[in-house]
């Protein structure tokens, strides 16, 4: 019997991940399997040597070993595993790979994005123009203004988010620095940034800050108040992680004297906010709606990704994003 393959997926995303032709490729290399949405999690997994999972799916604990003896690999078509693959999974041979490095190179690109137009306060010259009828007439969002030569760049967390970034940033800027304890110096150093150790000296040197690290017991709430008193005037803080990472309130209140700027991607406590959440009535505030990471097309590439990760698999190739053990306790 050849490789048998179980995509244990909600059937409403395996369009959107999975195209045709990625399908028919992973049917070459072995029996396909795709669940229904309502058998039962033990059932499918019988006889799988890889399960494919993504959001939603049901989590894998328990006795699965003992329902599939053969499981060798699980690829999460989505970003952290943490939800769905107990780590005894890992401690026991299986192997787990996710598309989280490519949700990375998404959510990097829109950063950057991000960034381009907060330097210039794009967003904020926009509401100027169309809310209050002016133009070029703001002396203190002039003063606000600048080029990205005039500006250092703050990232936190060496993330595989951050790492992105800081490439995408090379070409047009070397004045990044970056705070994550757990990578030293000369390791900052050889992707072209400046180790900075504390949160608050980052706040007070970089006029745009990004937020690129994991939401964990030890990342939350990790910025807090004095960080945000500690940015600079005219400063954005941009925040494409999660919101759990941030006290709001603290963010809020400073966000209140109209000295800073924010683009906000996620939120905390409540996604979406509240109607009533100040946020939504801050005019140096952007607002999106949880989408840095891949949307519509960019979905595909998770699907491409889990093909060519299988392949590799099956043909006994190092994985390109397999989930390292040692590290499960800083994942996301």
């Amino acid at each position: 019997m050849g490789t048998k393959i179980h995509f244990l997926v909600q059937p409403h995303l395996i369009p959107q991940i999975f195209s045709e032709e990625v399908l028919a490729e992973f049917r070459k290399l072995g029996e396909v399997k795709i669940w229904d949405g309502q058998a039962a999690k033990e059932f499918f997994l019988s006889g799988a040597n890889i399960v494919i999972t993504s959001w939603g799916t049901p989590k894998l604990e328990g006795n699965v070993l003992e329902i599939a003896p053969n499981l060798r690999f699980i690829f999460h078509a989505a970003g952290t595993v943490k939800p769905y693959v107990q780590p005894e999974l890992l401690e026991k041979g299986v192997k787990v790979s996710s598309g989280s490095n490519i949700i990375a190179r998404y959510v990097a690109l829109t950063a950057l994005g991000y960034i381009l137009l907060a330097v210039k306060k794009i967003f904020w010259w926009n509401e100027h123009i169309k809310n209050e009828l002016g133009w070029r007439d703001d002396e203190k969002l002039w003063s606000y203004t600048c080029e990205l030569c005039d500006v250092s760049i703050g990232i936190i967390s060496m993330s595989s988010v951050g790492r992105n970034l800081i490439n995408l940033l090379l070409p047009l800027t070397n004045k990044i620095q970056v705070y994550d304890p757990y990578w030293s110096e000369d390791a900052i150093k050889s992707f072209g940034a400046k180790k900075v150790d504390d949160l608050v000296e980052l706040a007070k040197n970089n006029e745009i800050i990004v937020l690129c690290a994991p939401l964990t017991e030890e990342t939350r709430g990790m910025l807090g108040r004095e960080f945000f008193e500690s940015m600079k005037d005219g400063g954005v803080f941009i925040n494409p992680a999660r919101g759990g990472i941030v006290d709001e309130e603290a963010l809020i209140k400073e966000l209140e004297k109209e000295r800073i700027f924010a683009c906000i991607d996620v939120t905390d406590p409540d996604e979406p906010p509240s109607k009533d959440n100040r946020l939504r009535f801050l005019k140096n505030v952007v607002l999106s709606p949880h989408i840095a990471g891949c949307v519509r097309g960019g979905l595909k590439d998770i699907g491409r990704f889990a093909l060519d990760e299988i392949n590799r698999f099956l043909q006994g190739k190092p994985l390109l994003n397999e989930i390292d053990l040692t590290r499960w306790g800083i994942l996301a």
